[in-house]
C-alpha cells in the first residue's frame, strides 16, 4: 500500500479549472451522514475527534467529498492507529460519486484541501489501495509524490519501506511504525486473511483470489 506526501513547500500542481467545480469544508454532521450513508452519531465522533469534512461540489451537486484528520487516524487495513504530529495532517476516506468520475475532480478536491489547510499544516499525507490505480493516479496528479510501502513485515506487524530513498524514515515518523529494508508482503490482505507470510505473495507475484479479480498487485 503506497503512502504519498506533499509538502506546501512544493511547487503547486498545474491543474486547469474545472467548469461548475467548487470546494467548501462541511461542518454539517448530517450533510456528511447523508452524503455517506453513515449515522449522524458517527459523523458527530469524527468532528468531534479533530476530522474535518470537504465536499466538491460541481454544478450544485456533491461530486465526491473526503475527511482530514488533524489529530488521530487510523489505517484499519494495517489495524494500526497514530496520533498526528503537529504541522502535519493525513487524507482518508475519500469517495467520488460514480457520474462524476474519470473528470478530474479527485485531484483538484485534493489540491483544494491541501491549499486551505496549509495555513495550518506543512505536510499532507495519502495512502491507497495499490491496486486502485485511478486513486494512484489523482493522487500524483494533486502533487503528492510516493515515498513509502505499508505492508507487515514477516512477523505479521504493520512497517513501511523505501520507495524512493529515505521515504520510509518519513512515513515510520509520522506513522509511527517501523521503518525496515526487508522485503513486505505485496498483499495486505493475504497477510490478514492467512497470516504472516504465509501467502504466496509474500515474495512474489500476488496470486490471491481478490488481486486476481483486481488485476494483480500493482507493485
Amino acid at each position: 500500500m503506497p503512502i504519498a506526501f506533499r509538502d506546501r513547500h512544493m511547487p503547486r500542481p498545474s491543474l486547469a479549472p474545472l467548469a461548475g467545480l467548487e470546494v467548501h469544508r462541511e461542518t454539517r454532521a448530517h450533510v456528511m451522514a447523508s452524503l455517506q450513508n453513515r449515522s449522524e452519531a458517527e459523523m458527530v465522533r469524527r468532528f468531534a475527534e479533530g476530522h474535518r469534512a470537504y465536499v466538491a461540489s460541481r454544478t450544485g451537486e456533491a461530486a465526491a467529498w473526503g475527511w482530514i484528520a488533524t489529530q488521530t487516524a487510523r489505517i484499519g487495513e494495517l489495524e494500526s492507529s497514530f496520533a498526528i504530529p503537529t504541522g502535519e495532517r493525513y487524507l482518508w476516506n475519500f469517495v467520488t460519486q460514480p457520474a462524476h468520475r474519470g473528470q478530474g475532480i479527485y485531484p483538484r478536491l485534493l489540491d483544494a484541501i491541501t491549499q486551505n489547510e496549509q495555513a495550518e499544516a506543512e505536510r499532507f499525507w495519502v495512502a491507497y489501495a495499490p491496486e486502485n490505480h485511478a486513486s494512484g493516479a489523482g493522487i500524483r496528479k494533486a502533487g503528492f509524490t510516493d515515498v513509502a510501502a505499508l505492508s507487515f513485515d514477516s512477523q505479521g506487524r504493520p512497517a513501511v519501506t523505501d520507495i524512493v530513498t529515505g521515504g520510509a524514515k518519513l512515513a515510520a515518523q509520522f506513522l509511527g511504525i517501523r521503518a525496515v529494508e526487508e522485503l513486505l508482503a505485496q498483499c495486505w490482505r493475504c497477510v490478514k486473511h492467512a497470516g504472516p507470510m504465509n501467502s504466496s505473495c509474500a515474495a512474489g507475484p500476488c496470486t490471491c483470489d481478490y488481486q486476481r479479480a483486481e488485476g494483480g498487485c500493482a507493485h
